[in-house]
């Protein structure tokens, strides 16, 4: 009989990597509009233009 995964012991090397940040970080959330052009850069590698979607 197997041991389902969360009944498993936690080990003390998740916690440690978990607790740490890195203050170097210092990267910036993209701004409102990229994630739009990234959507749309990927149906166009896609090969799906608006025509092939559905209407609401």
């Amino acid at each position: 009989m197997t041991v389902p995964e969360e009944n498993k012991p936690k080990t003390t090397k998740t916690d440690e990597v978990v607790d740490q940040r890195d203050e170097r970080d210092t990267t910036e959330p993209a701004a409102g509009g990229a994630s739009s052009r990234d959507m749309a850069e990927a149906l166009e590698e896609a090969g799906i233009r608006p025509e092939d979607m559905p209407e609401e």
